[in-house]
């Protein structure tokens, strides 16, 4: 059931991404998704397999679930954000969709723990809502610096 629950909420980010209105261009868009994929990817890999913080169950769909989560839900939403921070009319609205992202990221995580296709040990879900927060400020700053890098590489051409 939780491996259905996971692939059912990244069906619905990819559906919701691919059906909005983007305001970042495909090359930010691009940016974004495989930023937050390899912070994602390598913060996982250390806290997972290295540091042995919290376990991933070895049974297929468990597993699957898990990779599922990593590589498309959490990506794919980190990018829905920050497409939306563009419409944002103040910073107050920007803080809100942020939290509103990390509770809805927060909520597939807690899917993982109740069916068992993650186990924490060393590790807690205050743990994570603190690193999903850092992994939205990280990639809006990389971004906002990548966009920078764009405009000066135009001007001086």
């Amino acid at each position: 059931m939780g491996f259905v629950l996971i692939v059912f909420l990244a069906w619905l980010m990819l559906m919701l991404f691919t059906s909005m209105n983007k305001n970042l261009t495909f090359i930010e868009n691009t940016f974004v998704y495989l930023v937050a994929l390899v912070i994602n990817i390598n913060f996982t890999w250390i806290v997972y397999e290295e540091l042995n913080m919290a376990k991933i169950s070895q049974q297929i769909l468990d597993n699957s679930a898990f990779l599922i989560h990593r590589s498309i839900t959490l990506p794919l939403t980190v990018a829905i954000t920050l497409n939306l921070f563009r419409t944002a009319p103040s910073f107050g609205s920007k803080i809100f969709k942020t939290i509103l992202s990390v509770l809805f990221l927060v909520l597939a995580v807690v899917i993982a723990l109740y069916f068992d296709i993650v186990d924490y040990r060393k590790w807690n879900i205050g743990y994570e809502i603190i690193y999903l927060f850092l992994l939205h400020l990280v990639v809006q700053s990389l971004l906002k610096y990548f966009g920078q890098l764009k405009t000066k590489g135009v001007n001086e051409a």
